[in-house]
């Protein structure tokens, strides 16, 4: 993953990353599923070509991945990271991760949200 990749995301999905005081964190509300968006499973094909890693919804997120997502917690209210009915993909190189989590809407079908996240491995 590189510089130019993760402005192609962020450019397809009209993320944003002035939501939070963690310039670090890009966020697209109902970016997925709304308004002629792609659907959550098109999402789900367009980012496993940007990642190297994908973690389905219903797999627990991995015990040492833990304190590398825990950097971006707090910084979004009512959200954490990741939860286990949500798709997370992962590129890790040179101690640096990125991490893209699509957030399924409970109050309306076939909604999400996108979070993006960039930062470093933490052991």
């Amino acid at each position: 993953m590189n510089k130019e990749k993760i402005k192609e995301i962020v450019e397809k999905f009209d993320l944003k990353n002035d939501l939070t005081e963690n310039f670090n964190i890009w966020v697209g509300h109902a970016k997925i599923g709304y308004r002629n968006r792609m659907t959550i499973e098109q999402a789900k094909s367009l980012l496993l070509n940007y990642f190297d890693e994908f973690i389905e919804e219903g797999e627990p997120t991995p015990e040492n991945l833990k304190q590398t997502l825990a950097q971006w917690e707090n910084f979004h209210p009512y959200q954490r990271v990741r939860e286990e009915d949500q798709p997370m993909f992962l590129s890790r190189k040179d101690g640096h991760i990125f991490v893209a989590v699509i957030w399924p809407w409970q109050i309306k079908d076939g909604v999400a949200s996108l979070m993006l996240y960039e930062g470093k491995i933490i052991d």
